[in-house]
């Protein structure tokens, strides 16, 4: 048995925050833009403005946290304080952003949308590099991190769930202003009791580090560590794709399929697979390897996802699109649960080659590349859309459908099978990780208290 096999209980309140900060944090990307549009005075211009001056906030303020967090030595360990720090921001913020009055303005908007983004790095860059140091053994990590894949997983489904069960108030799927004040509040009233139990029964972790964090340690890190670089590679064209496929998906379901109300159904449906499907990937990683899994798991999402345009369009596309989107949950799961156990994995190489733990800093820049890709991506497909004349209203011909068709199906996989291919024979698998984990925790013991 595996000594440092985690209990059930110390995984769930290790995740916990992360279900509150995902209903946060998800429609920040996806719905919130479009809401101030709605229900405010900000203009489209000024919306936009905000969200790139968000995206330069976070390059700041990302990688920051997670050096300052490798550093801080307390008896409560290096991560616990900045996600104690960062609750109450979120509490304040959330209302805000959540719940704005007609006449917010872009300063309204910047100034709490910025400090909703802040306590979404100071609570998740920590609880990210925490993670990675709950155990440094290779099929352990896996659960470690699926389980937070799983609580955001959850998070998301409820999120989608309120309008549904606000249908019988609001008489529509809508998401409006009781929808978001619902969601609001659930998370500013959910986050600290989440947080209590987090802080209170999860372990610190184990300190491997021979010396404190500086910031010569990046160069050191850039240099030697190999497994981080070509990682990174296939991280940049994983998310681009990744951007580009999430940047149609609402589009293709509503303005071509023609089944946008049932947009919400489909996304819980979604959500709710990966969620219910964690175990069964936790042990094919520990099986096949987390690099196998991940190269698999994405060279069948990027065969299933053209799929869907052999789906007629119209109302009765409902339900062979609920059938692929059931699918495309399953298999988009691997995706989404391999790539941080992988990444610890990463970490513990660099903490060998160069002494120094820098599990905060490595999650943040992990954070900052997945949200560069991710706008490039959603660029990518807007460009695309825009060169074919593609009208979100409907009413397309064939060639202005072709844009659509290629920045939802056909671009994507392009350039994730390079993710696949950078994958597939990984250097850092079940055995070498094992070797790492002895090599580092030798040393540690070494090393004068």
């Amino acid at each position: 048995m595996n000594k440092e096999r985690l209990s059930k209980w110390t995984l769930t309140a290790y995740a916990g925050p992360v279900v509150a900060t995902s209903i946060m944090h998800m429609p920040s990307i996806y719905i919130i833009p479009a809401f101030y549009a709605k229900y405010t005075d900000i203009s489209l211009a000024a919306i936009a403005t905000v969200l790139l001056f968000g995206r330069v906030f976070d390059a700041v303020s990302d990688p920051l946290t997670g050096f300052l967090s490798d550093r801080t030595r307390s008896r409560f360990g290096k991560r616990k304080p900045w996600m104690l720090f960062g609750t109450p921001i979120a509490m304040v913020a959330i209302i805000f952003v959540f719940m704005p009055p007609a006449s917010a303005g872009i300063f309204y908007f910047a100034f709490w949308s910025i400090a909703m983004f802040l306590s979404w790095t100071l609570i998740d860059v920590p609880q990210l590099a925490w993670g990675s140091e709950l155990s440094h053994d290779y099929n352990e990590r896996s659960r470690i991190m699926t389980s937070r894949v799983v609580a955001m997983n959850i998070g998301s489904v409820l999120f989608m769930a309120t309008p549904i069960l606000l249908l019988p108030y609001t008489g529509t799927t809508e998401i409006g202003p009781l929808v978001m004040k619902v969601a609001g509040w659930s998370v500013a009233l959910s986050l600290p009791v989440f947080m209590f139990f987090t802080l209170r029964y999860v372990p610190v972790g184990k300190q491997v580090s021979t010396h404190i964090v500086n910031l010569w340690d990046f160069v050191k890190s850039a240099k030697v560590n190999k497994p981080f670089v070509r990682f990174t590679f296939a991280t940049i064209f994983d998310w681009i794709g990744i951007g580009i496929w999430l940047g149609t998906f609402y589009i293709f379901t509503d303005t071509y399929m023609g089944v946008g109300d049932k947009f919400p159904y489909l996304l819980m449906a979604a959500w709710l697979t990966r969620a219910l499907t964690a175990p069964v990937w936790v042990r094919l990683m520990k099986r096949f390897g987390k690099h196998k899994v991940w190269a698999v798991s994405t060279f069948l999402d990027v065969i299933i996802i053209p799929l869907a345009l052999f789906i007629e369009p119209g109302a009765s596309a409902f339900v062979p699109m609920m059938a692929y989107i059931l699918v495309l949950g399953f298999i988009q799961s691997g995706t989404a649960y391999a790539p941080p156990a992988i990444y610890g994995d990463v970490v513990d190489y660099d903490t060998l080659k160069t002494g120094s733990n820098k599990a905060g800093s490595f999650f943040a820049i992990y954070g900052l590349i997945t949200k560069a890709a991710l706008a490039i991506g959603g660029s990518i497909a807007f460009y695309l859309m825009s060169a074919f004349d593609f009208d979100v209203s409907g009413g397309n011909s064939d060639h202005q459908n072709l844009g659509l068709f290629l920045a939802y199906a056909f671009v994507p996989p392009v350039t994730r099978i390079v993710t696949m291919l950078a994958m597939w024979n990984f250097p850092i698998n079940e055995r070498r990780q094992g070797i790492i984990k002895r090599r580092i925790e030798s040393r540690s013991e070494s090393q004068p208290a």
